[in-house]
C-alpha cells in the first residue's frame, strides 16, 4: 500500500469512527464513561499511579474525568498544547471543575498550575479515534501524543504507562500503523480492559 493510500485509509477511518462515537446518546456516553471508570478503579494500573495524565473529552470521546472526584489524594494533569515551534505536550495540574480557557482546537486547558514533565507521570489516559486489541492507536492526526512520548521507542519501560480510553465500538481488529506511532500498554472501554503489552 502506498503512503497516499495509507493516509487516505486513515482519514476515512477517522471520519467513520468519529461519526460512530458522536452518534451515541448523552445517556450512552455517561453510561460508558462511568463503566470505564469503574473498571479503572479496580485495576492495579490506576491503584499504583499517583501522577495521572487525563484529558478533557471532545467530539464524543469517552469521559473519564469522574476519576478525579474518586481519587482526591492523587494528582491529575491535563495536556496543554505546545506553542510553536515546540512539538510536545505539557501536562498541567487540574484540580477538577470547569475551565474557561480554550486552545486553538477549542479544548479546555488550565491556564496556570504546576506542570509535570510527561516522563514523570505514572499513568496517562490517552484519547483516541480507534484502537486495536494489540495496542495500536489512531488519533486525530496531529501527532501530539506520538511526539510527546517518542522517547518510549528508545527507552523501553521508560515514562508513564499509556492507557487508551475509548468506547468499545472504537475497537478495530487490524489497525494500520506507522513507524512513529507509540503503542498503548492497555485500553479501557465500558466492556473491558485490554492488556496490550
Amino acid at each position: 500500500m502506498s503512503e497516499n493510500q495509507a493516509r487516505s485509509e486513515k482519514a476515512e477511518l477517522r471520519r467513520h469512527m468519529r461519526s460512530a462515537r458522536r452518534s451515541l446518546s448523552p445517556y450512552q456516553q455517561r453510561l460508558h464513561g462511568r463503566a470505564a471508570v469503574n473498571r479503572l478503579i479496580r485495576s492495579p494500573l490506576l491503584q499504583c499511579a499517583r501522577h495521572i495524565g487525563i484529558y478533557w473529552p471532545m467530539d464524543g470521546e469517552l469521559d473519564i474525568r469522574w476519576l478525579q472526584e474518586r481519587f482526591p489524594h492523587k494528582y491529575f494533569y491535563l495536556p496543554v498544547l505546545p506553542a510553536e515551534p515546540h512539538p510536545h505536550l505539557r501536562f498541567r495540574r487540574w484540580h477538577g471543575g470547569p475551565l474557561s480557557f480554550r486552545n486553538r482546537y477549542r479544548i479546555p486547558e488550565p491556564l496556570r498550575g504546576h506542570s509535570l514533565s510527561p516522563r514523570r507521570l505514572d499513568l496517562v489516559l490517552v484519547p483516541l479515534v480507534a484502537f486495536s486489541p494489540g495496542g495500536a492507536r489512531l488519533g486525530m492526526g496531529a501527532g501530539f501524543y506520538d511526539r510527546t512520548f517518542a522517547f518510549k521507542h528508545l527507552l523501553r519501560g521508560a515514562g508513564p504507562v499509556l492507557v487508551g480510553a475509548a468506547h468499545q465500538l472504537q475497537c478495530i481488529p487490524d489497525l494500520p500503523t506507522d513507524s512513529w506511532d507509540i503503542p498503548l500498554d492497555a485500553v479501557v472501554t465500558e466492556k473491558r480492559i485490554y492488556r496490550c503489552r
